[in-house]
């Protein structure tokens, strides 16, 4: 293999160990909350990263020492960059791969972990002719785009003077106790409204459910905010959100999302409900089955009813009744429950007997 010879060797158990306590976390990474957030400082456990975009096309056999390579598929991106059967990968962009310390650092989470918006990555590999430690840059394919675009609203009576900036964030809500866990954050001076902004997200764990919120701040007081932030479909592709601040202090009514979004088609709604409920792209003639219940004479809000009392959903927080009634609550005004709420919440599925159907339509016709 034609590469370079890294002449500075590397202490390879220590690797792992430096690169987690000075970058900050990636995708499939801890993530620490600002001290400021509820609750405290907290650290978050990692979430599994799914590999199966970036396909370095080998065959491996983990080992103490690395990733053996055992073979490797003709046109694949591994032969393409020069990795041979024999190789030994030893690292990704610094971090070690294989087991270590006993347990398995999976080559293909950590490449997704590690790769950049453009496709690329480093692997240190041991070079089975001489034995000798190179860096071979890796090139998949560039990532489609991921980002959340969209227009900053004001309601009337808010005065936002020309200091004003505007923060917006992308916040991971998978628990309900997670609170201002940002993934993504961007913030710039408001100069016009409605205000265009533009989000590029990096690649994060397709399991998780995510949301955006935004506020405007004059010399650190804040004028406007959204009284909730508002769920996103998927963090895969690019999609449009609108988002409208009210005056700060001013509490929302609690008022559920029932039977949907007026003046969208069933369809679009339905696969709305899917992602945004299941958190996953919707199946194959998954809508269709739905759109059929519809020409049964059931309303849109049967189907809402039945997404959200799906096995599927309560199968997500664990069997729990507990974490899925406080998903339902999440889903359907945008925050989590407060313990008063919660309690109810409560009462209501032990009047329903469990029944998950009959707890759901209850909280429609009596929200809290």
């Amino acid at each position: 293999m034609a590469r370079h010879r890294v002449e500075t060797f590397l202490c390879v158990v220590n690797v792992f160990a430096v690169v987690v306590l000075s970058c900050p976390p990636a995708p499939g990474q801890g993530v620490q909350v600002p001290a400021g957030a509820p609750g405290g400082s907290r650290y978050l456990p990692p979430a599994q990263v799914q590999p199966g975009r970036y396909v370095l096309g080998i065959n491996v056999r983990n080992t103490p020492t690395g990733v053996e390579i055992a073979s490797v598929n003709p046109g694949g991106v591994g032969q393409r960059s020069g990795l041979e059967a024999g190789d030994l990968i030893v690292a990704v962009d610094g971090i070690q791969v294989g087991f270590v310390g006993g347990r398995l650092n999976d080559l293909g989470d950590e490449i997704a972990r590690r790769v950049d918006g453009a496709g690329r990555v480093n692997l240190l590999v041991r070079n089975r002719r001489d034995g000798g430690l190179v860096q071979v840059p890796i090139q998949f394919n560039a990532a489609t785009s991921r980002a959340v675009m969209g227009r900053i609203f004001v309601a009337p009576g808010v005065a936002v003077p020309g200091s004003a900036v505007v923060t917006i964030r992308v916040l991971d809500v998978t628990q309900p106790q997670w609170q201002n866990v940002a993934v993504v954050q961007g913030q710039a001076a408001v100069t016009a409204l409605p205000f265009p902004f533009r989000l590029d997200l990096p690649p994060l764990p397709p399991q998780h459910r995510y949301a955006i919120d935004a506020r405007v701040e004059d010399r650190g007081r804040v004028l406007a905010q959204t009284p909730a932030p508002a769920m996103l479909a998927a963090v895969d592709r690019d999609q449009q959100v609108d988002l409208t601040l009210t005056a700060a202090g001013v509490a929302p009514v609690a008022v559920p999302s029932v039977g949907g979004i007026p003046g969208l088609a069933p369809r679009d709604q339905v696969q709305r409900w899917i992602q945004a409920y299941l958190g996953r792209p919707v199946r194959p003639f998954e809508t269709e089955i739905w759109l059929a219940t519809l020409q049964r004479g059931r309303s849109l809000t049967d189907v809402q009813v039945g997404i959200l009392s799906s096995s599927e959903l309560f199968e997500r927080q664990g069997n729990n009744r507990d974490a899925y009634v406080a998903e339902v609550f999440r889903l359907l005004y945008g925050v989590p429950p407060n313990p008063p709420q919660f309690a109810d919440l409560q009462a209501r599925y032990a009047r329903a007997f469990g029944v998950r159907q009959r707890f759901v339509e209850d909280l429609l016709k009596q929200p809290r």
